[in-house]
């Protein structure tokens, strides 16, 4: 009997159906973002994208003086970002040796119109004076950072130094500043 019952059990066995199913997804499209420095109102952005700001310009200067100048940082992109900045000669130098010192603050223009004429700015330093000459030279202690489409507004100040040669008289020069962003993360 027990023989029948394996015999009866091996006998009715067989294959169980399942059902399947299976979905596809679509996405909509995925754009990448785009980072944008932009100096002041005026020129145009985009990757190493430059321009001449005319209005940072002072003639007549005299040892000790210093002009302060508005600037603004744009970013015109969608992540944020930090930059920092550096000042070198710029394509025109007629100075003996080097005179011009540059420093950046936080804040506007402090303009004074008495002589010798030493201009401030309303907010604090962001680094220290720095002597202009063929090298980079770094405007910021710290990078600064600049949430997407906001700005930053900084004031330049830059002066000939009180230790100008004899020989500068006369002489004119034009600087080159570089500001260079990176992605910040959140």
């Amino acid at each position: 009997m027990l023989s029948l019952g394996i015999v009866l059990g091996l006998g009715t066995t067989g294959t169980l159906a399942s059902w399947t199913d299976n979905a596809v997804m679509t996405t909509g499209g995925f754009t990448a973002g785009s980072m944008d420095l932009k100096l002041n109102d005026t020129n145009a952005s985009g990757q190493l994208t430059g321009y001449a700001n005319t209005s940072l310009t002072w003639s007549a200067l005299s040892p000790g003086e210093a002009k302060a100048f508005s600037l603004k940082v744009n970013n015109i992109g969608n992540p944020p970002f930090t930059y920092t900045a550096t000042a070198t000669k710029g394509s025109s130098w007629g100075f003996s040796d080097n005179p011009l010192t540059v420093q950046i603050y936080t804040g506007t223009v402090t303009a004074v119109t008495t002589y010798p004429q030493v201009d401030t700015c309303s907010g604090s330093s962001l680094g220290t004076v720095q002597t202009v000459d063929a090298t980079n030279k770094a405007l910021l202690t710290a990078a600064q950072r600049v949430s997407a489409n906001s700005s930053q507004t900084l004031c330049v100040v830059v002066g000939l130094a009180a230790t100008a040669a004899n020989s500068d008289q006369g002489q004119s020069a034009t600087l080159s500043f570089t500001f260079a962003a990176t992605q910040a993360m959140s």
